[in-house]
């Protein structure tokens, strides 16, 4: 029947009912069959709601967005931009028919599968009329209702959910039939529930996994510590920020008579009580990460396991899964043991805290019992990040602000995470975890899913880098910009200046995204051949995967089922990949929508800031409370100014003035686009004698 269908459709497109018709089959078993072609990118759905066949001369891909909310596909090393005219109703990850027409522009004109069935729209009021605008997705959309009483019980600001499904007409409208409200854009939260839902994120849980988390005990009971270690005498503690309440991992730490240390990692065991063919498993599975929007968390698994039996909370027995790794003074480990245990936390420690007592200041006397653990984990710490920093890790800033709202959800501060010395500690032991588990996996040669990092493109790379080479004083010509070492290098030239923010985000700019996938390539920032996500199963799809292949093949297990296993894994990477990279996009919209309504108050106020990148659409800059914007391309601004962005310079055609990255520059707030969550700005003073500074070599 497949065959009938595309020799059918070879010929002509046609709409569902007409192909039924000629094949003379019921509705349900046709739709099977169209969806299982569509599946394997043989037929789409065209605009005008016809089924046709994918030809030789069209590209079937994912739609992607740039940094600008430009739309494009990949076609092996090129990029096909689509205007938004062309789009046709498609949104970024959705996977689409594209013909490419000329200049390396194409038309999408088809999709071939949707990944998010929801769209969320704010009912606004036009012309004494309710009518539906798209909430955050970065494109022009034509609406149209089907009914007038759709939004008969809807008043102007409220924000609703509608389905995408089979619901666009003869004119790429999308008509909407139902819509579900979700509050109204005043309303607290209002903000943080409209972005993950149109990320393709549920905030509720299915109705079956709340019935299975009602189940599921307070406390850890003894037939569930049968069979595991007890490890509830040791000194074990967590260390986490003062607002966690998803505690996933605890540590301990002893120093062995040979000089070694002995670290052990102890994980959350999620996978006892979340376990695949369960609701709460295929709620988990279909999240696959916890959105975290400011204060506001939308968890992988509800907040009854996650802040309750699944949390390393303090004084109470918790199931766990253990790593214990012996680590010489070199930093490298000697023996590992992965295990089944049970352990009750002695302390909820705080990174700010200690933080505080590292440094000197007086802490709360608790903590005192735990200094010389704390003092030997410091040791092996610093052994860690030398050892981190000899086979090449790259350590870049890290670009993480944290919004502080007032009572009234109203953004106030935007404040920098910054990475001291107690959140060092624990990043370098969960890294240490990591790589352990990935190491047992990879010599074992089982079904996995490996953290990976792909190495950067050679050419970009090293145009950045002469790029940074013109931008202050010239740096030794490095033999290898392919290699960690260059940027290592770089990096440490600039660390602790003014410009290091700068020049971080340039290199890190050409570095390809993590992903998680069963074949290991190593992950290139780490510097690191094995490395995984286990660390953190609360709030990680992957890292609950694993726990589960540690209990599936640390029992009996078929050689004949290993293929199944890694099909199932890669179709889990693909996915968790995926869901992480919408997680990230609306953490990052979520910003700058807070950054928007913030500025929106100071329209024609001045501020000082920095000049932190060019190109042919925008100038960037970045003010000294951290909020971002561009520059108004004014007709004032066109007049006095001519952007280079091949050198990334703004060049004044009045005067020899110019600025260029790492330039202060005093600005004026233009104009605020909530909508699109830009800010923009005018000019009134670059600031002059200015260069890039590093620091002088130490040899």
């Amino acid at each position: 029947m497949d065959e009938k269908i595309l020799e059918i459709l070879a010929h002509q497109s046609l709409s569902a009912e007409s192909l039924q018709e000629k094949l003379q089959i019921t509705k349900v078993e046709l739709l099977c069959l169209l969806e299982e072609l569509q599946k394997r990118h043989l037929i789409y759905l065209n605009c005008f709601n016809k089924y046709e066949s994918v030809k030789k001369a069209h590209i079937v891909a994912e739609l992607c967005s740039d940094s600008k909310g430009k739309k494009f596909i990949r076609n092996k090393h090129d990029k096909i931009y689509i205007k938004s005219e062309n789009l046709h109703t498609a949104f970024k990850n959705d996977v689409v028919v594209v013909e490419i027409y000329e200049n390396n522009l194409g038309v999408v004109l088809g999709i071939v599968e949707r990944k998010n069935n929801r769209l969320v729209c704010e009912v606004i009021k036009k012309n004494g009329k309710l009518h539906l605008t798209p909430f955050n997705v970065g494109c022009e959309v034509s609406i149209s209702i089907s009914d007038k009483n759709v939004l008969k019980d809807f008043v102007e600001g409220d924000r609703v959910v509608v389905d995408l499904e089979n619901s666009v007409d003869d004119n790429n409208s999308i008509i909407v039939h139902k819509a579900v409200r979700i509050g109204h854009k005043n309303d607290p939260k209002s903000d943080e529930l409209a972005i993950a839902i149109s990320k393709d994120f549920d905030i509720d849980f299915s109705k079956d996994a709340i019935k299975e988390t009602m189940l599921i005990p307070d406390e850890v009971r003894s037939e569930d510590k049968v069979g595991r270690t007890d490890l509830t005498s040791e000194v074990i503690f967590t260390i986490d920020s003062v607002h966690t309440k998803d505690m996933d991992d605890a540590i301990s730490i002893k120093k062995l008579y040979n000089g070694n240390y002995l670290l052990g990692v102890h994980i959350a065991d999620v996978a006892h009580y979340v376990k695949p063919g369960s609701a709460l498993f295929k709620d988990a599975e279909k999240r696959a990460t916890s959105l975290y929007l400011g204060d506001t968390v939308i968890p992988m698994i509800p907040h009854k396991l996650s802040n309750g039996i699944c949390s390393l909370n303090e004084g109470v027995d918790r199931l766990t899964k253990t790593c214990y790794m012996e680590i010489t003074p070199q930093g490298k480990v000697k023996n590992y043991k992965i295990f089944d245990s049970v352990i009750n936390s002695k302390k909820k420690m705080t990174y700010e805290e200690l933080n505080q007592l590292f440094s000197g200041e007086e802490v709360d006397a608790s903590y005192a019992p735990f200094i010389p653990d704390l003092e030997l984990m410091r040791e092996l710490s610093n052994i860690l990040t030398s050892a981190k920093q000899k086979r090449g890790n790259l350590d870049f800033e890290s670009n993480d602000l944290k919004v502080e709202n007032n009572e009234d959800e109203q953004p106030i501060e935007f404040v920098s995470r910054s990475n001291e010395e107690a959140e060092s500690i624990i990043e370098n032991f969960m890294i240490m975890a990591n790589e352990t588990v990935a190491t047992y996996f990879y010599w074992q040669d089982l079904p996995f899913i490996y953290r990976v990092h792909n190495v950067p493109d050679e050419i970009k790379l090293e145009n950045t880098i002469e790029l940074i080479q013109t931008l202050g004083p010239k740096m030794i010509r490095l033999q290898n910009a392919y290699g960690q070492s260059a940027i290592q290098g770089i990096l440490k030239k600039y660390k602790g200046t003014p410009e290091y923010s700068i020049i971080s985000n340039l290199l890190l700019r050409n570095m390809s995204k993590a992903t998680y996938s069963t074949k290991n390539i190593g992950h290139y920032a780490l510097a690191l051949d094995n490395y995984c996500h286990f660390t953190s199963p609360i709030r990680r799809l992957p890292d609950l995967i694993i726990h589960h292949l540690l209990n599936m093949f640390n029992k009996d297990y078929s050689l004949n089922n290993l293929d199944k296993i890694t099909e199932w894994l890669e179709g889990l990477s693909v996915h968790a990949s995926y869901k992480e990279r919408q997680a990230d996009d609306a953490e990052r919209d979520y910003l700058k929508l807070k950054m928007a309504k913030f500025m929106e108050n100071h329209i024609g106020e001045e501020f000082e800031g920095t000049l932190i990148d060019i190109d042919k659409d925008s100038v960037i800059i970045k003010l000294d409370n951290n909020i971002k914007g561009v520059i108004a391309y004014t007709e004032e601004f066109s007049q006095a100014f001519y952007v280079d962005s091949f050198q990334k310079e703004l060049k004044c055609h009045y005067s020899k003035n110019k600025a260029k990255l790492g330039t202060r520059l005093t600005i004026r707030v233009h104009d605020v686009n909530i909508p699109q969550k830009e800010i923009y700005f005018d000019i009134v003073e670059i600031h002059k004698n200015q260069t890039l500074t590093r620091k002088k070599d130490e040899d």
